[in-house]
C-alpha cells in the first residue's frame, strides 16, 4: 500500500432524467426505462434533434430558497441537490472539529450555458443594463463546489475539474487520490450538467 489510505464511498446522490433520488434512478435503470423524451424546455420544432434527457419533477426549493435559486444556472441546482443527498446518505456530521478535512471536487463539462444564452438574448434585445449581476457567479463551473462549501462550511480542498463527458468520473478519481494521500478525510465528488437549450441543440 506504500502508506496510502484506502478509500470508500459512503453516500450517494443523484438528479437525473430517470430519477431524482438514488432508489428511483437505480430501479428505472434496472428496468431499462429511458429518460429520453421530446424536448419541453423550449420549442425544438425547428431543430433536427428534438429529443433529450430532461430532468423531470425537480423542486429546487427542497434544497435552497427560490431567491437563491434565481441567482444560479440549473446545472448548479442539480449539482448541489445531488451533493446534499449524498451528504445525507453518508450520515456524516460536519462540525468545527472536522470541516477543515472535508472538501469537494464537483465539475461540469460546459457549465451555465442556458444562463449565458438567456443573458445574451437580454443584452441584444434590451441592452447591457439588463445583464444579471449574477451572470458570472451563476454560470461558472466551480460554483457547485463553491456554493456547497458555503452552505456546509467546508474548509477542505475545493475545486472543479473539466474533462468533457468524463468530468464526473475525473472528479471522483481526483477526490479519491486526495483522500488516499492524506490531503483530506472526506470529499464530496461528482459532476453536473444542464445544457438543454437552443444553442446547445445546434450542435447535435
Amino acid at each position: 500500500m506504500n502508506g496510502r489510505r484506502r478509500v470508500v464511498i459512503t453516500g450517494l446522490g443523484i438528479i437525473s432524467p430517470i430519477g431524482n433520488d438514488v432508489a428511483t434512478a437505480w430501479n428505472n435503470a434496472l428496468a431499462g426505462r429511458s429518460g429520453v423524451t421530446r424536448i419541453t424546455r423550449f420549442d425544438a420544432s425547428g431543430f433536427n434533434a428534438q429529443i433529450a434527457g430532461e430532468v423531470k419533477d425537480f423542486d429546487v426549493t427542497k434544497y435552497m430558497t427560490a431567491k437563491e435559486a434565481r441567482r444560479m444556472d440549473t446545472f448548479i441546482h442539480y449539482g448541489i441537490a445531488a451533493a446534499i443527498e449524498a451528504i445525507k446518505d453518508s450520515g456524516i456530521e460536519i462540525t468545527d472539529a472536522n470541516r477543515e478535512r472535508i472538501g469537494c471536487v464537483i465539475g461540469s463539462g460546459i457549465g451555465g450555458l442556458p444562463m449565458i444564452e438567456d443573458n445574451h438574448a437580454e443584452f441584444t434585445t434590451r441592452g447591457p443594463r439588463r445583464i444579471s449581476a449574477f451572470l458570472i457567479p451563476g454560470s461558472i463551473i466551480n460554483m457547485i463546489s463553491g456554493n456547497l462549501s458555503i452552505m456546509f462550511g467546508l474548509k477542505g480542498p475545493n475545486l472543479a475539474m473539466v474533462s468533457a463527458c468524463t468530468t464526473g468520473t475525473h472528479c471522483i478519481g481526483e477526490s479519491a487520490r486526495m483522500i488516499e494521500y492524506g490531503d483530506a478525510d472526506v470529499m464530496i465528488a461528482g459532476g453536473s450538467e444542464a445544457t438543454i437549450s437552443p444553442l446547445a441543440e445546434t450542435w447535435t
